[in-house]
Parts: structure tokens; sequence; C-alpha cells
């Protein structure tokens, strides 16, 4: 219903008739972009939750722990050095595969940090924020080298836009996102015994390292999708569990799925502003988002040193 295009409630009867024009609109523009934008911030907010669970830290995210720009990272190595958009559809799976094991390589890191130096919850994220600022410095690093056509494509990139959703790149994100949500639900349980404690959760025949690793990856693997098909959308990971943990508590029986509806709204919500704020301009929403995330991140930065 919303955007630059006029359309009201009573051309929703076009649908029935086929109207040509009002078809366009909505089966390429707006429909595509619908779908992203419920699929991407379900897939951000259920990764916050999962890293917010194994880390037992309620300020981990895919963007503050650096595993988004690790993954702009990797999209931009494909994009720069293996060229990998000279091929539409080897080229969008090679870019996915490279933020994919970048992302895989920053998580390696925070973990190696979170069991071997014994690091604090708040410590962890201020090394994550460390992590993303090197992946930063070695994306400006690619595009210092690279010629215009490559950089005008990186940069492109670390723009979070819905805009470039298309059907399959949604497809591609719901098959890896549904069933990751219901394996995850269905050991919800273990995630409410790792907060009491490590040890409780050993008592309950729970590998604790084992239930970390497995969703650090499958967080690394829904991030790097949303990175390498729509550029870094930040601090929905960040925003959507804490809101669930508001309004329906704290057991990951709730957390879980509610993360993923409170993320997909959000971000529904922000694009659908920042297609119409400065109408007929269109603010690509990762920038939207980081305006909206950044001082909801210090406030609870300020809140959790209280």
């Amino acid at each position: 219903m919303i955007g630059s295009n006029g359309i009201d409630l009573n051309d929703i009867s076009k649908l029935v008739s086929f109207d040509e024009r009002f078809m366009i609109i909505f089966e390429e523009i707006r429909l595509p972009r619908a779908m992203a934008a419920c699929l991407v911030g379900g897939a951000l907010g259920f990764s916050g939750a999962l890293m917010q669970g194994v880390l037992k830290n309620p300020l981990a995210s895919p963007f503050t722990l650096g595993v988004s720009q690790a993954g702009a990272f990797g999209a931009s190595f494909a994009i720069i050095v293996l060229q990998s958009y000279s091929d539409a559809f080897n080229g969008t799976f090679l870019t996915t595969i490279c933020a994919f094991v970048a992302s895989l390589v920053c998580v390696a890191i925070i973990l190696y940090f979170g069991k071997f130096t014994a690091m604090r919850a708040e410590s962890l994220i201020l090394a994550g924020v460390a992590i993303g600022a090197v992946f930063g410095a070695g994306t400006m690093f690619l595009q210092y080298f690279a010629d215009e056509v490559d950089v005008s494509a990186t940069i492109f990139w670390t723009f979070g836009d819905l805009a470039k959703g298309d059907i399959r790149n949604s497809f591609i994100l719901a098959i890896v996102l549904l069933p990751s949500v219901w394996f995850f639900y269905r050991i919800f349980w273990k995630f409410d015994a790792l907060m009491l404690g490590n040890e409780s959760a050993v008592n309950l025949g729970i590998s604790v390292v084992r239930l970390r690793i497995l969703a650090m990856v499958v967080s690394s693997l829904l991030s790097a999708l949303a990175v390498a098909f729509f550029g870094i959308i930040g601090f929905i990971g960040l925003i959507a569990p804490h809101i669930v943990r508001l309004l329906v508590g704290h057991s990951h029986s709730y957390v879980i799925p509610f993360s993923v509806i409170s993320g997909a709204i959000l971000l529904l919500g922000a694009d659908i502003v920042a297609r119409t704020v400065l109408s007929p301009l269109v603010v690509p929403v990762g920038i939207f988002t980081s305006f909206i995330g950044a001082p909801l991140f210090l406030y609870l930065l300020s809140r959790r040193a209280k």
C-alpha cells in the first residue's frame, strides 16, 4: 500500500482484474521488497537471539560483534578480487560463500577470546567492535586498489537496501531461516539452562561448546546471507530480542520465535519510513536502522553499567 506511487484501498480490487500498471508495482516492487524486509529482519532478530543466548550477553548481535562487517569484507573480496559479478547467478553464490567464510573467521576469533581468555561479557562486545573495525579497514584497503567499477559495486553493497531483493534471494533466505527456527525452538530449554550457568547446563547433559558453536555458525550463515544479498543492516539483531524480553519474558520458548516476528516487523516498519520520510527520495534502510539503533545501543550500555 505504501510507496511513492499512489495506491489506495480501492486499488486492491485490481489484483483480481490484473491491471497491468498495478501488477507491475505489486509484483516487481512492493511484494519482493516486503518479503525481503520480513525475512531479513526475521533472520537478524533470530541471529541476535541466538548470539545473546549462547554468549549470555544482552549486547551481542551480528552488528555489534563485527559479524556483519566481516561478511561485508568477504563480499567485497568476492566482488573486487574474484570479480564475482561477472556471472549473475554463480557470482551471487560466490559472494555469499565469501561472506560466510569471513563471518566464520570473525566468530572463531570471538569464541577464542570468550573461551580461552575468560573475557567478560562487556569486554567481548568491545572485542567485537575492534574485530569489526579490522574487517572494515580490510574492505577499505580492497577498495583503495580497485578500479571505479568495482569500488562502485562494493559501496553499493555496503548500503543496506532492500531494493536489491527479489523472489530468488528471499527464497534462499527462507529455506535457511525457517528450518533453523524450527530446530532451535525444539531445543529452547538448552538456552534456558545455559542462562543458569555452564555447570547447570552440563549437569543436564548439554554439550555447551557444541551448542555455542552450532548457534554461532547458524547465526553467521544467516548474517552472511543478509549481507551478501542486501548489504549491512545494523542493530535489528540487537533490538528485536530486547523488545521480546520486555513484552513476554526471558524464556527462549518465547524469545526465539518472537524475535523472528519482532525483527520482521521492525525492519518492515523501518523500510516504510525510509521510503516515505523524504519521498520521492528513498533512503537505504541500513542508514535508517543505524540512526535508530545507535542511541538504543548507548542506552543499553548505560543501563547495564548501572
